[in-house]
């Protein structure tokens, strides 16, 4: 949009089915605090709606978490895990990237793991 680089991506999800989605390179930082004053930090890529024409507004919707988000050669990107706005109209949806969560299988027991 507005000749601004992205990243065209794709997910099949189990409340929209397949969508496209126009992903950037930038990634933020995301932490939930607990009742115990700790907190949970996870890296999330947002990504927004290909098109905004009313059957194609939205890149996901609730029930689409988990959903792969691969890119237009194939390759895993990251896997759905949210998304910002109403119910009715999600604009931003958000991906943890593959890259984080690999490591973290890595770091929990399977430092083995790799993606074929």
């Amino acid at each position: 949009a507005n000749d601004e680089p992205c990243i065209v991506v794709f997910k099949n999800g189990s409340a929209t089915g397949g969508t496209f989605g126009r992903a950037s390179s930038i990634r933020s930082f995301v932490r939930e605090y607990f009742d115990d004053g700790s907190h949970g930090t996870s890296l999330e890529w947002a990504i927004l709606p290909y098109e905004y024409d009313y059957k194609n507004r939205h890149f996901s919707r609730p029930g689409d978490s988990g959903a792969v988000v691969i890119d237009r050669a194939g390759r895993m990107g990251g896997l759905l895990t949210g998304g910002a706005g109403t119910k009715d109209n999600i604009d931003i949806s958000y991906a943890t990237p593959i890259e984080y969560l690999l490591e973290s299988i890595k770091a929990n027991g399977y430092p083995d793991a790799h993606l074929v």
